[in-house]
């Protein structure tokens, strides 16, 4: 990963968290998959401007630290800590180079795996967030959906993003992204295509066990509306969880 990337349009991606999909799929789907975690030390991988980070210590995790490859985000992150503190803690870091920074009872990653090119860059990620935990501890987190079938790829338009690659995308290949801001905002950035098997192998390589993709869920105020029955029958994202022995 590199941090240029997301100097340049960290606000852009801060802005990007008052989509409504944020809310009603991706954290409503993370903190089904986190469940109780008060008294939890959680450490926030690929952590951006804090988002979560500050989400997750609202949860009444005792210690939350996130960590970024891009100083801009975690210059965002550090500024909201400074006005409205809650004990968060901030480091830059690239994930796949990081020293253990603690022993945590919980990893967390919204959309750091996709960011590998090959099994060695994903397994890197792996091994960096076991090594942080505590035995028995989870690691969950969101992830670009690999299973989507590329024919939706440039169809979720009105939820805010759009996605491409080649219709026969292969191992590494980049899948484009590119964000619609509700401000009229543009931006884009690349994640990268692996196949679901080479995320098994890479967790189990790392020591991980009872891997698997959980799914999305939608927040129960939106079941009966209609705006997101082609987000959830064609999910674009997907959530996973892991757990270290």
């Amino acid at each position: 990963m590199e941090h240029a990337v997301y100097d340049d349009i960290a606000r852009e991606y801060k802005d990007s968290k008052q989509l409504p999909f944020r809310k009603y799929i991706e954290e409503y789907t993370l903190f089904q998959a986190a469940g109780n975690i008060r008294g939890y030390k959680v450490l926030d991988l690929a952590c951006g401007e804090g988002f979560y980070t500050r989400k997750l210590k609202r949860a009444r995790a005792a210690e939350v630290t996130g960590v970024d490859i891009s100083p801009e985000m975690i210059h965002l992150a550090e500024a909201s800590e400074f006005e409205k503190p809650l004990g968060c803690r901030y480091q830059v870091h690239d994930v796949a180079e990081m020293p253990t920074l603690g022993s945590f009872d919980m990893v967390v990653a919204m959309y750091l795996l996709n960011y590998a090119r090959s099994k060695e860059e994903l397994l890197a990620f792996c091994r960096a967030a076991y090594r942080q935990l505590e035995p028995g501890g989870r690691f969950i987190g969101f992830n670009d959906n690999m299973s989507n079938r590329t024919f939706y790829y440039e169809t979720y338009g009105k939820y805010g993003f759009i996605k491409q690659t080649r219709p026969d995308r292969q191992e590494g290949d980049p899948i484009h992204y590119t964000f619609y801001n509700q401000d009229g905002a543009v931006f884009r950035f690349d994640n990268y295509y692996l196949h679901p098997e080479t995320y098994a192998e890479a967790f189990a390589e790392a020591g991980f066990v009872d891997f698997r993709w959980t799914g999305i869920a939608l927040h129960p105020s939106q079941k009966d509306n209609p705006f997101w029955n082609h987000f959830m029958a064609e999910p674009p994202l997907m959530g996973f969880s892991a757990r270290k022995i």
